[in-house]
């Protein structure tokens, strides 16, 4: 998968020692957040206890987060979905952020079947269990549970069930940074587990389609979702080995990498423009879940009477999964700057067959 240059032990502070659980969703930048209620209705100040300003017909929808709604990853994806939606005047929304744990997650989806919500999301993976648990006890609420691929497999007369295609986030990732025409490329992240190691497999994929002569130098996972400073110096230790582009993720160790990367004057992909001031100067985009068309389509099956043993997947394909926070910077000359339209017409050939993705393996 990777090149014979061996960063991994000329650094081995950064090797990770633990690797976390793979069913426990992260959530970035949110250590010293508490819990939070925000209450949005559509299109006024009316709250969950208001419900009748909304009209009869309003969807009322509540998410519960494992992080915070603004972190610029996994939890905005949810947040920015439902938030576009009321905005519309669909729904009427509340968001419950920063839960971090499961068990505190099941009174509080319990609370909102109690009041009324036509549908309540777990947004992270370690809720399913606690979802799937209160729908049993409230079969008039209908959920949403998200997961690994194996959810899938889960979905019952009020819960449905929703993943996306790890697979995909890589090799997207990989296909754009083959499009940047830089070489050697790198990655800085916080672990390697079984959630994102795939991920880094099919990257190597996406690059080599889009780039069959870009190297790839060997990866280094500095142990923490959290220390910049970790990661700035293995982004430094990246670029000494001849890195021109570095693929990291939206963490919070990210602008540690966002500043190594522009005193080194290399491009990053995978940041979120959030980061830091910096990142628009240096990050090419990051590949995003566009979640609003899921939930719109839970919505039309709620009005419907049709929700339940309904199953989604967020991919290339159906646009789920999208080029974000999409950046022409200095240290990518080559980028193309129809990118964007080309990841489309990407997504196109995909869902017509034209184009396959390899399978590891």
């Amino acid at each position: 998968m990777w090149a014979k240059q061996d960063s991994a032990e000329q650094m081995p502070a950064f090797t990770a020692s633990e690797r976390p659980d793979p069913m426990k969703l992260r959530a970035p930048l949110a250590l010293l957040a508490a819990p939070l209620l925000i209450s949005l209705a559509a299109c006024s100040a009316t709250t969950a206890d208001d419900s009748s300003a909304t009209g009869d017909d309003t969807v009322k929808v509540a998410v519960v987060l494992g992080g915070l709604a603004n972190d610029g990853g996994f939890n905005q994806y949810a947040a920015d979905a439902v938030n576009a939606l009321a905005e519309s005047g669909d729904i009427e929304v509340q968001i419950r952020e920063s839960v971090h744990n499961p068990s505190d997650a099941e009174p509080i989806f319990r609370q909102f079947g109690a009041e009324g919500y036509d549908l309540v999301i777990g947004w992270g993976l370690g809720f399913s269990d606690s979802v799937f648990k209160v729908a049993e006890e409230l079969p008039e609420t209908n959920f949403i549970a998200t997961g690994a691929v194996d959810i899938l497999d889960k979905a019952t007369d009020n819960v449905e069930t929703w993943t996306y295609a790890t697979q995909e986030v890589g090799y997207l990732s990989g296909w754009v940074a083959g499009k940047s025409g830089l070489s050697p490329v790198a990655v800085v992240d916080g672990e390697l587990a079984p959630f994102n190691e795939l991920s880094y497999e099919y990257l190597s994929i996406g690059l080599a389609d889009a780039n069959p002569s870009a190297q790839e130098l060997a990866p280094i996972f500095t142990g923490s979702w959290e220390d910049p400073q970790l990661a700035n110096q293995a982004t430094k230790a990246q670029i000494d080995l001849g890195a021109k582009l570095i693929i990291t993720g939206a963490e919070g160790f990210t602008s540690g990498v966002i500043a190594a990367a522009k005193t080194g004057g290399v491009a990053t992909f995978g940041a979120s423009n959030a980061t830091s001031s910096d990142a628009s100067s240096v990050n090419i985009g990051v590949v995003k879940i566009d979640w609003t068309p899921t939930l719109a389509e839970a919505v039309e099956r709620i009005v419907a009477g049709e929700f339940g043993n309904y199953t989604y997947t967020s991919t290339i394909a159906n646009e789920g999964l999208v080029l974000g926070d999409f950046n022409l910077v200095k240290a990518a000359p080559e980028l193309p700057s129809d990118i964007e339209t080309l990841v489309s017409e990407l997504a196109a050939q995909l869902a017509s067959g034209e184009v396959t993705i390899p399978s590891v393996g």
